[in-house]
């Protein structure tokens, strides 16, 4: 009775105790200003890089009014992550850091750009799945051909929320 007793306590335990299972790699989506894909690596528990390539799509603003942002744009983001809460299935995390982006608009213009990237993610501890929700402000230099043989360059300001989903493993 007291082995029984003992094994009904442990497995009580075990069943109750929530527990968020840890990844290391991610695979996604991601939304905001355009749409790509993600991938996303845990370096170490608290250091992780994400590469995302995709459409941008929008305008960005600058000093002479609007520029096209349609084309391709690869980010690789560098952030710190961390645990904020645990619980009920859903270990929540924070993290910030910042991106480099690099891409193509239409009309053959070339982008290229820093920003900082702050957010929270959400991982299921029941299933292989996260979501992600961050603001990214960045600033970025639009190269474009000048048609007189030079390059011009244009500089703008820009900001994003992208909401990532991610199958995890």
């Amino acid at each position: 009775m007291k082995k029984i007793l003992t094994l009904c306590v442990a497995l009580l335990i075990a069943v109750t105790t929530i527990s968020a299972k840890e990844y290391k790699h991610s695979l996604g989506m991601v939304a905001g200003l355009g749409i790509g894909a993600q991938y996303k690596v845990m370096v170490t528990d608290n250091f992780t890089i994400f590469e995302e390539f995709g459409y941008l799509g929008g305008c960005l603003a600058d000093q002479t009014g609007a520029l096209p942002a349609n084309g391709a744009v690869n980010n690789l983001v560098l952030a710190y992550q961390a645990n904020a809460a645990e619980g009920q299935g859903i270990k929540l995390d924070w993290y910030v850091g910042g991106q480099l982006k690099i891409g193509y608009l239409q009309g053959g213009a070339g982008i290229i750009g820093l920003g900082a990237v702050g957010g929270i993610e959400a991982n299921m501890t029941n299933a292989p799945i996260a979501f992600s929700f961050d603001f990214r402000p960045g600033y970025g230099c639009v190269l474009a051909d000048t048609g007189v043989g030079g390059v011009g360059a244009g500089h703008a300001f820009d900001f994003s929320f992208n909401l990532g989903v991610r199958y995890t493993f």
